[in-house]
């Protein structure tokens, strides 16, 4: 297991500079100032730090990161702190809890507000959200959140659906008993990727390729064999991950976040997932050659994010 790495508090953090690269160099890890308040574990090409996204974004330099991408607590659609006693064994089960929706909306804005100062001008913020079910009602959740972001500042650009092509049918049976008008109630089968960009200072800067050469743009050419299909309409089919794929309760699949970073960053560019959970974010980041901050408070989360960081690192020592 790592050690944390800790170092005295700056005024100012110098960002950290940017050599040309050849495809297959290696990237320095990314450099963040360290506080009291969080511990940060230097992995790979990046590190991930335990603590509250909060605090940390403080102490991070602004404009530094391409992309953030992240999937927030949905509400109270999971119990995180009861999941992690289950996962010790202390309880049977985790139950849900009551939330009050203004203090969930002032904990998510006070935290992308914070994350819009370190996010470049010109680059994106993509977030994992989907509507909740809580005492009989469906929360619509995205849709306040996009008014939430736009308030903040944030462009709305992109809302991207993503079907689960395997997902338990929990709903249509009504329909099934009931054959009747009034009685449809679908299976939910999606999440909604939504898609904000940072505002730049100047129109033709407002996008993450305005200062790429041409050697770094043929780098990260992609491969548009699949293009023309699936990834070229907003829905994309991607299987969801089973209990037995992932320890935590509600990861999203390591091919989502790979796809995500393909699209919206180059390699070498800084990434950053301020709810890191199980570290899908900093594991692509890895397997991409980005370099990659996942800021996550459970300490059960980050000991099993690293240990799956460690394992993608040492099998890049063996190639």
């Amino acid at each position: 297991m790592n050690t944390p790495k800790t170092k005295p508090v700056q005024t100012q953090a110098a960002k950290p500079t940017r050599k040309p690269r050849r495809a297959r160099e290696v990237i320095a890890p990314y450099e963040t100032v360290a506080a009291a308040n969080f511990a940060e574990y230097p992995i790979g090409h990046g590190r991930v730090i335990q603590g509250d996204c909060l605090d940390v974004l403080r102490a991070l330099p602004a404009d530094e990161f391409v992309l953030a991408f992240t999937s927030p607590p949905y509400l109270n659609a999971i119990n995180y702190s009861q999941h992690v006693d289950k996962l010790k064994g202390q309880v049977a089960r985790w139950e849900r809890e009551q939330v009050s929706y203004a203090e969930y909306r002032e904990f998510l804005t006070a935290r992308f507000g914070a994350l819009q100062r370190v996010v470049k001008p010109g680059g994106y913020n993509i977030v994992n959200i989907a509507p909740v079910g809580w005492n009989g009602e469906r929360v619509a959740l995205p849709f306040h959140f996009v008014a939430w972001m736009e308030a903040l500042g944030w462009k709305f650009r992109e809302d991207i659906i993503w079907e689960k092509s395997i997902a338990r049918d929990r709903r249509s049976g009504v329909l099934l008993q009931h054959p009747f008008p009034g009685y449809y109630y679908p299976s939910l089968v999606s999440e909604y990727v939504l898609v904000f960009q940072k505002p730049a200072a100047k129109k033709d800067r407002e996008n993450i390729y305005w200062f790429r050469s041409a050697e770094e743009k043929k780098r990260n050419e992609l491969d548009l064999s699949e293009y023309q299909g699936e990834m070229s309409k907003n829905v994309w089919k991607i299987r969801p991950l089973s209990p037995q794929e992932n320890t935590h309760p509600a990861p999203f699949p390591l091919e989502l976040a790979e796809r995500i970073l393909k699209l919206y960053s180059y390699q070498g560019d800084a990434v950053i997932d301020i709810f890191a959970g199980s570290g899908q974010t900093n594991l692509a980041a890895e397997r991409l050659e980005r370099r990659h901050v996942g800021i996550e408070i459970l300490p059960e989360y980050v000991k099993y994010a690293l240990k799956r960081l460690e394992a993608q690192v040492a099998q890049e020592r063996l190639i």
